[in-house]
């Protein structure tokens, strides 16, 4: 009789077991993990855009710090030679030799080690003061539209670019350049006011375009050469 109650015993202890439901020791649901947060944009303080920025090499470039982020970025392109200088730094400011005289370009790229997202700045410009000048050249205009590498379809296409100066008096100006030849050479449009024009093309292949800046001193720049293919 005891051996029967024992089996018995057994039997519900093992029925409760299997149909007791939840295992603490792991077999419930699991939290999901906490979402990572991927890095802010940063927001630029100094060399102020399209400023005549101080005398000296020696460049202090200051940003806002941006949420999420462990490092920064520094991005630096001479407009004119178009060399770039990179430089990674978990502060909001660092100080970079440059030739004085040159126009440069600058952003910021906000990283983190959590996240493998990036957050890019806006971009800015200024000149390193050099032998002192009574008149800059332009800044090299920022060619917009056709993207460089983008393909489009035969018809009418807008061009569209950005141009600035350090002098705020100056008048500005451009020319249009645009062919099949790289560079191109053929000066489609002159002394152009606005900073779009479009162009119809019907042929399909590979085009390039650049905008020369000119300012009323008689000082100029050149854009660079961007490219873009027309195909049905």
């Amino acid at each position: 009789m005891k051996k029967v109650k024992y089996i018995l015993l057994v039997f519900i202890s093992l029925t409760m077991i299997s149909c007791g439901g939840k295992d603490d020791g792991g077999g419930g649901n699991v939290d999901p993990p906490d979402p990572v947060n991927p890095p802010t944009a940063s927001s630029l303080i100094s060399p102020a855009n399209n400023t005549e920025c101080l005398d000296g090499e020696n460049v202090e470039f200051r940003w806002n710090s941006s949420q999420y982020t462990d490092t920064y970025t520094i991005n630096i392109k001479n407009l004119l030679t178009q060399s770039v200088i990179s430089q990674n730094t978990a502060s909001t400011n660092i100080t970079i030799q440059l030739e004085k005289g040159q126009p440069y370009s600058w952003y910021i790229v906000s990283s983190s080690n959590s996240s493998g997202d990036t957050a890019q700045s806006e971009k800015w410009k200024f000149y390193l003061k050099g032998e002192q000048t009574s008149n800059y050249a332009p800044f090299p205009a920022d060619l917009i539209k056709p993207k460089s590498e983008e393909t489009l379809s035969p018809g009418s296409i807008e061009f569209e670019w950005n141009g600035s100066d350090v002098d705020t008096g100056d008048t500005l100006t451009y020319d249009f350049y645009f062919g099949t030849s790289n560079p191109p050479t053929t000066k489609v449009r002159s002394n152009l006011s606005s900073t779009k024009i479009t162009q119809t093309i019907s042929d399909v292949g590979v085009y390039y375009w650049k905008i020369i800046t000119k300012d009323n001193s008689g000082s100029n720049s050149d854009s660079g050469i961007s490219k873009f293919t027309v195909s049905n």
